[in-house]
């Protein structure tokens, strides 16, 4: 090996040294501290706070209950949010008339496993994620049989505060499909608090 090459190599080597230990010195690849909850706002090198939420189609003492998971979580406002819901629920809950305006995107961006959408066919309509004191509606399409779907919405929120967000398709119990799951805390409903 010919000197200037020696040099070259031992500067790299240097070079993954120095990273090594800074990575180890910011705790990247270390697994002594426990990982963040995923609902938890993360912001990456971008400024991106990524929330990731869940519905399931079953939950404590309600089997049949869909559910987001988790249903309470917190950002900081100006900067901007993407929303990752993985939907399992394959059952429909098409809008009724009264509540047809929440087919469409509003507040923000949503893709549908990657592609950008901007309604929602109401007969595919499962859920609904909506925060009417933001003017924010996310609607999700229901899963295919045996799989899942991926919405992301994001959005910047400009103000802070707690907001409550809800779900506006009939996913629940009763005549209208709106008791249930729909009209209970931690289920179909919960809050985005916003801290400045």
């Amino acid at each position: 090996m010919n000197i200037s090459r020696r040099k070259t190599s031992l500067r790299f080597g240097a070079t993954l040294a120095a990273l090594g230990a800074a990575l180890a010195v910011a705790g990247c690849g270390s697994s002594s501290s426990p990982p963040k909850a995923a609902a938890a706002a993360s912001r990456s090198a971008q400024q991106v706070q990524q929330v990731r939420l869940e519905i399931q189609t079953s939950g404590p003492g309600h089997a049949e209950w869909p559910r987001y998971v988790p249903a309470d979580f917190t950002v900081h406002a100006g900067v901007p949010v993407r929303i990752t819901i993985v939907n399992h629920d394959g059952g429909t809950a098409p809008l009724s008339a009264a509540m047809q305006m929440y087919d469409a995107v509003a507040g923000g961006e949503e893709t549908l496993n990657g592609a950008r959408v901007t309604t929602v066919e109401n007969k595919k309509v499962a859920h609904t994620f909506t925060i009417p004191e933001l003017g924010i509606n996310a609607v999700i399409p229901a899963a295919p049989e045996g799989s899942t779907n991926t919405v992301t919405f994001s959005f910047t929120p400009k103000k802070a505060g707690t907001f409550e967000w809800h779900c506006y398709a009939p996913c629940g119990e009763g005549k209208e499909g709106m008791s249930g799951a729909m009209s209970t805390s931690g289920w179909m409903e919960g809050r985005l608090t916003v801290e400045s």
